[in-house]
């Protein structure tokens, strides 16, 4: 029999053309928003699922899962959090096989009914040997799911995880670039880089923005009287201090030796100066000192969008130039009786 004699199946190859699109996806390294969103609107496009959702362990509370994508009935779920052992989703996660429901409202598995969903399929993502997450697909109607359908979602979650497990380590290693290795603060091209893109969001909603450069007075001094390693740990110190002293929104990073960055956004000179005087009266001592510690002093500079500058290394360098004419500046000091004289 020749091949145009063979018989078409239209379900076989609708799962051909699905998975060759996905392969298009998977060879481009997406951020993980990004890939989610992109599978999940293939999924719905492609195979006619009514519904679908992808969710992911919380890689800081591995007792949950993060719903990290959905689509149709299950829209409404993104972003929420469940039990990584209850659930359909949790049979899934201890079994790691794929499961098949006709009847959703009938299964006493299922924790949470959708009076809108009737079956549906799941899958689990795999990573050596660990269950990592689930896809599922979800329709309106009983027994709307085939085993084909099964084994398409399955396949699918096996592209997916090694495309997560790229998009994952491609931000590990983001991150790392934009991070200070000692402090684990925004290293000094991070922070420039946010800073661009938090001037461009002050642009268009008309809000300020304000640089803190702070700076630990007498560091050198520290290094050669304690040693290194006391330098290092009151500069990681400081970046906790720090770190607990901001909001989540704003940003602390380290742009030199111990010469630190705050960026405020929606902050006006005047608020960023009521932090630095909070932060001038923390208790910040040398670490590992058995005897009572001094308290390390700070020099600062101040800079706002747009009064100071107008482009991130402007507004940098205004708020380092003002650090620097507090440091540098003279110290007053109490007349003598000759020249009270």
């Amino acid at each position: 029999m020749s091949r145009k004699d063979v018989p078409s199946h239209p379900k076989r190859d609708r799962a051909l053309l699905f998975l060759s699109r996905l392969a298009s996806e998977f060879t481009t390294v997406h951020p993980l928003p990004d890939l989610v969103d992109r599978v999940m609107l293939a999924l719905h496009e492609e195979t006619g699922f009514d519904s679908c959702a992808l969710a992911l362990l919380d890689e800081r509370r591995p007792d949950v899962l993060n719903i990290r994508g959905a689509s149709g009935l299950r829209s409404h779920s993104r972003g929420m959090t469940v039990p990584r052992d209850k659930g359909l989703a949790g049979v899934v996660m201890a079994s790691r096989m794929p499961l098949l429901i006709h009847d959703m409202w009938s299964d006493p598995r299922v924790q949470r009914r959708d009076g809108k969903i009737r079956s549906g399929i799941y899958a689990p993502l795999i990573v050596h040997d660990r269950a990592v997450g689930v896809l599922s697909a979800h329709r309106a109607e009983q027994r709307a799911f085939t085993e084909s359908d099964l084994s398409l979602l399955t396949v699918v979650a096996r592209y997916l995880t090694g495309a997560i497990e790229v998009a994952r380590l491609h931000a590990h290693l983001h991150d790392l670039a934009a991070t200070d290795a000692l402090t684990r603060l925004a290293n000094r091209r991070s922070f420039l880089d946010r800073l661009g893109s938090e001037i461009a969001r002050g642009r268009r909603r008309g809000h300020t923005l304000t640089v803190v450069v702070l700076d630990l007075d007498g560091f050198g001094i520290i290094n050669d009287v304690h040693g290194h390693t006391t330098g290092d740990a009151l500069l990681i110190h400081v970046a906790q201090t720090l770190t607990r002293s901001v909001r989540a929104s704003d940003l602390a990073a380290r742009l030199g030796s111990d010469e630190f960055g705050l960026l405020l956004p929606e902050t006006n000179g005047s608020h960023a100066m009521k932090l630095v005087s909070r932060l001038k009266t923390l208790a910040i001592s040398i670490p590992r000192q058995r005897q009572a510690s001094p308290r390390v002093s700070l020099s600062y500079g101040i800079a706002t969008w747009s009064k100071d500058g107008h482009t991130p290394e402007s507004l940098l360098r205004e708020a380092e130039s003002k650090l620097h004419a507090m440091k540098h500046r003279p110290t007053r000091k109490t007349p003598t009786t000759a020249s009270r004289r």
